[in-house]
């Protein structure tokens, strides 16, 4: 591993420090199981397991009663054209459907559209039939105008203002946009773009009211009422009410498509850390919550109140270096030597064992495993623990030592800080390890947690960090250009580092402009290298999905529409379904 057997002591002891009790005794875990959600909600890639609890029994359903999910991160807004966080997609998703879903192992399934299209003739067109008598949450009639009208504040010109953060793949893409009656939506794009519907007709498209939105001046829209308190809805339930910082009430929607509900009620409930999500899951007080991993065994404990679902998804944890020129942190990275060298200097295998409670996997690359015909475990260069190599490559791009034993380059100290989702204490932990071992080399690090909310502000329009440490989750195609092409730079953009590179823009581009899935494959794994060789955005960990589900909620977990890879935030095609056994 290391060069250095003092170096790496140090770090064995600091985490050894980090013992499951006591970090569970002393520090808690708190914050976003991922900082925001890539190009639309749209999860996906074979489910390792749609349920790994115990099978949900087989009970008629019971109507009425109300299920309460736990959560450690409040929603951000209520808007599906601004969704940009898992904690908001969550939310978001219960209360406004898009054209298409997905079942747990990313395939396509229907929701307001009738059937999933394909692709006419020429490649580029895409005709969407809409379902018959679709109602709003008021009763009004839901209509290709609702549906052409919520595209074009993502991608027409004249909604340039809504800070849409898919705004730079569809205007890429895609050419034109129309209803040419009330139940036909059609998508042509400009060229061959092969996750089209993966990328532009899911939850992230959330269709939205044309009869309250549709009068608002483009600039109104980003700060309307409609973000924190919607009016009317099209999902399984309706807003009642937003209690900032405790909780979301959510009703019933009678008229909902798909039949009602067998809930009356839905409840979000904010809980201020990881230890509380856990601690309500065992006592009952919340049905349904994301566990952190230093909780698995103590839930797991309680058997008889809750079961643990696990399974792999297409998530990763990373921190980005700020590559804008004309930052300071821009200047301190600018060289993709420097930014190795801090790559080559963090421990990773002792953070999945001591940080993750070996409940995620080192990461070979920006592509998941899920995405298993994409993916290249050989992606070079290999980023093992090498203290020597990252000082030798600090020492060569001229960082030198200083006599206060922080490294200097013309007069410039080596100095940084890494914000971070405060309350989460898997990352804070992290960024902790991040300070000690650039430490060993000579970089000063200091961690500065924040809250989520201006987390999310600074990586998508601020950027006035030095670097940030956060996770991103992708969706069913291994399309990465959300987080690396220098498109989405843009306000609003997820490529908050600002990283700008033609060589990556092209091999993404080539990747979604053929069908041949042994093309695309090739350019992925050129994309990998690539991505490892810049080292703009280090990936850190490949995650897993850990949930507690209480035993009196049926219907939540199993079959093809469970929870799983792909329907754990946004797309939760089992809301309609699901049940409390007691009606309570």
């Amino acid at each position: 591993m290391g060069t250095n057997p003092d170096g790496f002591d140090r770090f064995d002891d600091f985490l050894k420090e980090w013992s499951r009790r006591d970090f569970m005794r002393r520090m808690g875990s708190a914050a976003a199981f991922t900082a925001f959600m890539a190009g639309g909600m749209e999860f996906l890639a074979a489910c390792a397991n749609a349920g790994q609890g115990q099978p949900t029994a087989q009970v008629s359903p019971k109507e009425g009663g109300h299920l309460t999910e736990g959560n450690f991160s409040d929603v951000k807004q209520l808007s599906p054209y601004l969704i940009s966080d898992t904690a908001s997609a969550q939310v978001v998703g219960l209360m406004f459907d898009g054209l298409l879903g997905a079942k747990a192992n990313g395939d396509l399934i229907p929701m307001l559209a009738t059937e999933v299209p394909k692709a006419a003739a020429d490649g580029l067109t895409y005709t969407f039939k809409l379902r018959k008598d679709l109602k709003w949450s008021d009763g009004r009639p839901l209509t290709s105008d609702d549906v052409l009208f919520t595209y074009q504040l993502h991608w027409d010109p004249k909604y340039k203002a809504v800070n849409s953060p898919r705004r730079g793949d569809i205007t890429e893409f895609v050419d034109s946009i129309s209803a040419p009656d009330p139940q036909t939506f059609v998508m042509k794009t400009k060229k061959v773009y092969a996750p089209t519907l993966i990328k532009f007709a899911q939850q992230a498209f959330g269709v939205v009211p044309k009869h309250v939105l549709g009068s608002v001046a483009p600039e109104a829209i980003n700060t309307h009422d409609f973000n924190r308190a919607p009016t009317v809805s099209n999902g399984v339930f309706k807003f009642v009410k937003w209690d900032t910082g405790q909780q979301v009430v959510l009703a019933r929607n009678d008229n909902y498509w798909g039949g009602k509900s067998h809930l009356d009620q839905y409840v979000i409930k904010v809980l201020p850390d990881q230890t509380t999500v856990a601690n309500q899951l065992k006592t009952g007080e919340i049905d349904f919550g994301p566990i952190g991993e230093p909780f698995v065994d103590d839930v797991k404990a309680h058997a008889d109140v809750v079961d643990v679902v696990t399974f792999d998804v297409a998530i990763f944890d990373f921190y980005a270096y700020q590559l804008d020129p004309s930052k300071p942190g821009g200047k301190l990275f600018a060289d993709n030597k420097v930014r190795q060298a801090l790559f080559y200097a963090l421990n990773r295998e002792q953070m999945v064992k001591s940080l993750y409670f070996n409940l995620a996997t080192v990461a070979t690359g920006p592509v998941p495993p899920v995405h298993t015909w994409a993916y290249n475990k050989d992606a070079k260069p290999k980023y093992s623990f090498d203290k020597k190599k990252a000082e030798d490559l600090l020492d060569a791009a001229g960082w030198k030592k200083g006599a206060s034993g922080i490294r200097e380059k013309d007069g410039v100290p080596f100095k940084f800080e890494v914000i971070t989702n405060a309350g989460n204490k898997v990352r804070e932990g992290i960024v902790q390890v991040f300070q000690q071992q650039w430490a060993d080399i000579g970089v000063q690090c200091t961690p500065k947690p924040i809250q989520f909310t201006e987390l999310v502000r600074q990586i998508q329009n601020i950027r006035t960090f030095d670097m940030f440490m956060v996770g991103f989750s992708w969706g069913q195609d291994p399309d990465q250009s959300d987080l690396w092409h220098s498109r989405n730079t843009a306000p609003g953009g997820f490529n908050g580092g600002m990283y700008k590179s033609p060589t990556v823009d092209k091999i993404l581009d080539d990747a979604v402009s053929t069908l041949d899935q042994n093309k695309r494959k090739q350019l992925y794994f050129q994309l990998q290298d690539a991505i490892n060789e810049e080292a703009p955005a280090p990936i850190l960990t490949f995650r897993k999905g850990i949930f507690g589900v209480n035993k009196r909620v049926k219907g939540l977990t199993g079959g093809d529409r469970g929870l799983g890879t792909y329907t754990q935030f946004g797309n939760r095609p089992w809301m309609k379904d699901t049940f409390v056994a007691d009606g309570k």
